[in-house]
């Protein structure tokens, strides 16, 4: 919906990737806050108080006729979106602590995630025909009442820090290391999001970059010197188990999905003069096969439980998923059905089995004191790994000859996808199912 919005609201070509962006950027760079908050308050509430803020400003954002007011309003509805994320995460690890079962549950929340990120695309297509305002009103529409109905009805879900007092809290929350990690976070990936239009070599991309990487020592020595309890990420992060595979290639999996849908709806507009509906539609199957691949892991939990192989097959399957694409020449009449509908199906199915089993794991390696924080930290690996594949992808299209030749976005397909094969080899290599930590029940320490 980019360009529609864009046009009705007066935005200059220039300013295109603001539409996205200004909500990308505040999401992404306090997600990390939002799990912290959801340890230290009662999740069940943050997940409610940010379900309904989100709602009201989408119905406030669906009237806007003034470009910067979209743009602002964008932002403070993604800072309440936030809260909804590390929130389920902590209601789930809690209710069921169980391995096995939390594994299946936290299976069906990244499950609904990816559904709703294809859905999503056909509901933009068919609101369209309309206007683009009318997403936004519907998405209120089905928020509203159901963000109400969850504040009475959500089971009742304590902070790890329930004992603590007010103030104490407020000390945990190490505020200086959230603006600290915003400053970085939004600098660098203001820097990736220009690339398109300004190019590798240009001072808006270099010279956040440049900041964003320097402040990352200062913010990890001040994290490092707080005690224990008080810093946003745990001191001790890096020697949780698997983390280091685990971070590797969940870095590969919204890259992966990212850089398959845009380019291809993009294209199949630009270029082919599909209208958005049915470019949708053609991406409908990764829904429905991400939909099929969620329900099977709770039969099958062995997908989840046994990622050591399991998801460097995955990472094979979404190998040959995109390389298909590569291939495709955009998919033009019966080449849908042989390259795109197959490599949708096949790369799909491979993607989901990494997006669950990465998801699951980062934060089952947390303790259950940072549960929130555990999701939140998955959830900005995947961001970067996105941002920074759509930026690669993007100055990929300028080895081809012009927008309608496939060559730029088959260079683009290539890269992403020997990323996530080398993802899953490093995988394979470095993954230890049996460093793992086997919980029990009972609460959890405060941190």
């Amino acid at each position: 919906m980019t360009a529609p919005i864009a046009l009705d609201l007066g935005v200059s070509q220039g300013n295109f990737a603001w539409v996205l962006g200004t909500y990308s950027l505040a999401f992404a760079a306090t997600l990390l806050f939002a799990g912290r908050l959801s340890d230290l308050y009662p999740p069940s509430k943050v997940y409610t108080i940010g379900f309904f803020g989100m709602g009201v400003l989408y119905l406030i954002i669906s009237f806007m006729e003034n470009q910067y007011a979209f743009f602002v309003l964008r932002a403070v509805s993604a800072l309440l979106a936030v809260l909804t994320i590390p929130s389920s995460i902590n209601m789930i690890v809690q209710m069921y602590p169980e391995p096995t079962e939390q594994a299946k549950k936290l299976t069906l929340f990244g499950m609904a995630g990816a559904l709703a990120n294809t859905l999503g695309l056909l509901l933009a297509g068919v609101f369209l025909l309309a206007s683009w305002r009318w997403y936004f009103r519907f998405i209120a529409i089905v928020v509203l009442p159901f963000s109400v109905l969850c504040w009475y009805i959500m089971p009742t879900t304590e902070a790890v820090a329930s004992d603590l007092p007010g103030t104490e809290k407020w000390k945990r929350m190490d505020l200086a290391g959230v603006l600290g990690l915003m400053a970085i976070l939004v600098l660098f990936i203001l820097a990736f999001t220009q690339v398109e239009h300004d190019g590798w070599n240009s001072a808006i991309f270099i010279a956040p970059l440049v900041i964003s990487v320097s402040l990352l020592p200062a913010w990890l020595y001040w994290e490092h010197r707080l005690p224990r309890g008080f810093s946003l990420l745990p001191h001790d992060i890096w020697s949780y188990p698997n983390i280091f595979p685990l971070i590797i290639q969940a870095s590969s999996i919204f890259m992966w999905f990212a850089t398959y849908q845009l380019r291809l709806a993009t294209y199949w507009q630009e270029v082919d003069h599909v209208s958005s509906i049915l470019a949708a539609a053609r991406l409908l199957p990764m829904g429905v096969v991400a939909l099929l691949v969620g329900v099977l892991t709770q039969p099958f939990p062995a997908l989840i439980l046994r990622p050591r192989y399991i998801q460097p097959v995955g990472s094979a399957l979404a190998f040959c998923g995109s390389m298909l694409l590569a291939f495709s020449n955009g998919g033009r009449g019966a080449d849908y059905w042989k390259y795109v509908f197959t490599g949708e199906i096949i790369g799909t199915a491979g993607g989901m089995i990494v997006f669950i089993g990465t998801n699951t794991n980062i934060i089952q390696s947390f303790p259950l004191e940072f549960a929130g924080v555990g999701g939140s930290f998955a959830q900005v690996i995947y961001q970067i790994g996105g941002v920074v594949g759509i930026a690669v992808q993007q100055g990929l299209l300028g080895t081809g000859e012009g927008i309608s030749d496939w060559t730029g976005s088959k260079n683009g397909y290539f890269f992403t996808s020997a990323y996530i094969l080398f993802t899953g080899i490093v995988f394979v290599l470095w993954y230890r199912q049996s460093k793992m930590p086997v919980r029990e029940g009972g609460p959890a320490p405060v941190a």
